[in-house]
């Protein structure tokens, strides 16, 4: 993005709610099963084993719920051990199902699911590669009936387009969520260790502004 792309997206952006985990604690988050969420060293970790295959950990600006339907949420992600981990947005733990994008090391891909109780649905992918134990940047934004998400390595510039994208006409507000899966190892075992960092969830970014809007925009930033 450019100087004044940066300029304009701060002016219209505000950010919810955030958290490094630096100051140790998870607090303000909700979790969802058995699965382990402890603080370690300014990241948030999510571990498991025996049947225990993935692990949901949510909140919002109002408790267990945003405030507002539409949100982007950008985090730091790290998949030690697992088949894949990200984020959900409008997150309903009593909900039929949620929507959802994550980095998939069997797939070398990020995916964009619809994520019912009892199947995983793939609504769009695009490929790229995603290693155990490297860090990635991933951002998942909802806003009306539009989803998309983007990934890449910090230290980077945050690409300007959309990887992935879908509509969905049915999703309700709900909270913003990350989220992590297992791997299977042997008949029954699972094992699980995913790390998150630097969690923000702020308003969503325009999706596209015309020449005429940038032209006015750029009029009110002149001296």
């Amino acid at each position: 993005m450019n100087v004044l792309t940066l300029t304009v997206l701060a002016a219209f952006s505000s950010v919810f709610f955030q958290d490094d985990f630096n100051d140790g604690s998870a607090d303000g988050w909700f979790t969802v099963g058995p699965s382990n969420y402890m603080v370690e060293e300014g990241r948030y970790h999510f571990s498991g084993g025996g049947a225990v295959n993935d692990a949901t950990s949510y909140r919002g600006d109002l408790g267990e719920w945003m405030s507002t339907a539409d949100y982007s949420m950008v985090s730091d992600l790290e998949i030690d051990v697992g088949t894949f981990g990200g984020m959900l947005l409008r997150y309903d733990k009593d909900g039929g199902y949620n929507l959802m994008l994550v980095l998939g090391v069997p797939q070398q891909k990020l995916i964009l699911y619809r994520w019912h109780f009892t199947y995983i649905e793939q609504l769009d992918s695009h490929p790229m590669p995603v290693e155990e134990g490297k860090t990635y940047r991933i951002r998942f934004q909802c806003q009306g009936d539009s989803f998309a998400g983007r990934a890449w390595e910090p230290g980077e510039e945050e690409p300007e387009d959309w990887f992935v994208s879908a509509t969905d006409t049915l999703s309700r507000p709900g909270a913003a969520a990350l989220f992590a899966a297992g791997v299977f190892k042997g008949d029954e075992r699972v094992y699980l260790s995913c790390y998150f960092d630097n969690v923000t969830v702020e308003t969503p970014e325009p999706w596209r502004l015309s020449q005429v809007t940038w032209a006015g925009i750029k009029r009110l930033l002149q001296p």
